[in-house]
């Protein structure tokens, strides 16, 4: 008689929904403070007659600054103790910084306090960001089928565009009823406010959720990692792997994504001067339109190769980026017009269309990502690792898009022509190097089996000394 305990197991459905719904939330709370920088600026920054908007951005994009730290963290919390317990500490934390900017009294009541106080709550939501995204993309690839996990990580992929048209869509409506000077007394609190109902939600939906069987096997085989952060940078080639994984992908990604954006956004508000709600419009469309691209690209890698799908990716993007922009000033400002304008239905199409295009391209990058990072990694370290690689790359070098963009646009004297488009100097560049490093040092990893205890690189080497032996 079998007395074995079968560890009860979750139903993938169940497991997609819960682990999107979160991750999808969490992106919400972290493009908040993005899109209404302008706003933040003006109520959480002294109103001396300046603009404080790139300083706001600096302080924005901090999260993105500290999230490599908040991997290794919640990395060591997941390799160690479980995949669960760790998304479901992140969620928290990431709910709570999000209301407590909703909260922070102006610059008039609590004086340099104030930035200081959404500094703080941005660094929260960088820990709680850096641990959430990777722990819902393993957690969902060890419940997945070998042969479908990039079709099932897709859906986690996905969460970036539909969190982003959530925020745009509570952003737009609180916008509209109320009046321009409500919405920036008090009304762009509202948004913040509302996210702890969702995170509430969400935490009861995945708490109900059993442990990974991939690590749990692991555990009952008392082979879980004692010291992940420390393995994770001492095991035979993981570092180089992780190297790889920043450039080859993860960086470039990020930089694609931001551009399309948010980059986009900020473009078509403070340099092609057309209206705010337009550019919302425009930007919430293509959103909603290319969402459906993430998870597609994630499937389509199941089935030719994540490198092919990658790559393809990169080089739509390196094209599209210069011509996209270039083609949003022709058609939206072609008077240069220097004043907010309204724009025709004729070219807000035309200007949706070619944004569609560049987020499609962004999609192609990012859909298959998710599934090539873990392949890479052993299971013992992999949170660890892939949360290293994971935010080093889009947090910190790529995640830093959207101000590095703003300020060489700030600090580089170049002809006029040239002035709105020199910042994109910087995706170009992340582009062009992980085309470089993809085509020469990026393994594939489609038909890797999660389970292998060897990482890809260990493990290539070794089947190559196999093959010679027998020859």
């Amino acid at each position: 008689m079998d007395n074995t305990i079968q560890q009860p197991k979750n139903n993938i459905l169940t497991v997609i929904i819960a682990s999107s719904a979160g991750t999808l939330i969490e992106w919400y709370d972290m493009f908040l403070a993005i899109i209404l920088a302008g706003a933040l600026s003006v109520n959480l920054f002294p109103a001396d007659g300046s603009s404080h908007f790139l300083e706001t951005l600096a302080v924005v994009a901090s999260s993105f600054m500290f999230r490599p730290i908040g991997s290794l963290i919640f990395g060591n919390i997941g390799d160690k103790i479980g995949r669960k317990y760790s998304f479901l500490l992140s969620l928290i934390l990431m709910g709570a910084s999000t209301f407590l900017i909703g909260c922070i009294p102006n610059f008039q009541s609590i004086g340099w306090a104030a930035p200081i106080l959404l500094l703080v709550c941005r660094l929260m939501q960088g820990l709680a960001i850096s641990g959430e995204y990777a722990g819902a993309v393993i957690y969902v690839a060890e419940h997945a089928p070998a042969n479908r996990r990039g079709f099932y990580t897709g859906f986690i992929q996905a969460t970036v565009p539909i969190g982003l048209l959530v925020c745009l869509s509570v952003i737009f409506v609180t916008r509209t009823v109320m009046s321009e000077t409500d919405f920036n007394n008090f009304g762009w609190r509202i948004p913040f406010l509302l996210s702890s109902v969702l995170v509430l939600l969400s935490y009861f939906a995945r708490k109900k959720l059993h442990e990974s069987p991939v690590f749990e096997e692991l555990k009952k085989a008392g082979k879980t990692s004692k010291a992940p952060v420390k393995e994770a940078f001492t095991t035979k080639g993981n570092v180089k792997l992780m190297l790889k994984a920043i450039f080859g992908g993860n960086a470039a990604q990020s930089s694609v994504m931001q551009t399309s954006l948010f980059v986009t956004l900020f473009f078509m508000q403070r340099a092609v001067k057309i209206e705010e709600t337009t550019v919302l419009l425009i930007t919430g469309v293509v959103t909603l339109c290319s969402a459906y691209f993430y998870q597609y690209f994630g499937a389509l890698s199941d089935r030719i190769g994540r490198k092919k799908v990658l790559i393809s990716g990169l080089i739509s993007s390196l094209i599209l980026i210069p011509v996209s922009f270039y083609l949003f000033m022709q058609i939206g400002n072609p008077d240069g017009l220097t004043e907010v304008h309204s724009i025709s239905t004729e070219a807000t199409l035309k200007i949706m269309g070619i944004s569609f295009l560049l987020s499609v391209a962004g999609a192609a990058t990012y859909g298959p990502l998710g599934a090539f990072m873990l392949e890479i990694f052993p299971t013992k370290i992999r949170y660890t690792s892939m949360g290293f690689a994971q935010n080093m790359g889009n947090g910190f070098i790529g995640g830093a898009t959207t101000f590095v963009t703003e300020f060489i646009k700030t600090s580089f004297v170049v002809s006029a022509f040239m002035a709105p488009f020199i910042g994109l100097i910087y995706p170009i560049f992340l582009v062009v190097l992980a085309i470089i490093v993809n085509v020469l040092f990026i393994p594939e990893t489609y038909k890797t089996d999660l389970t292998e205890e060897e990482n890809v690189d260990t493990s290539n080497a070794r089947n190559a000394g196999n093959s010679l032996s027998e020859v």
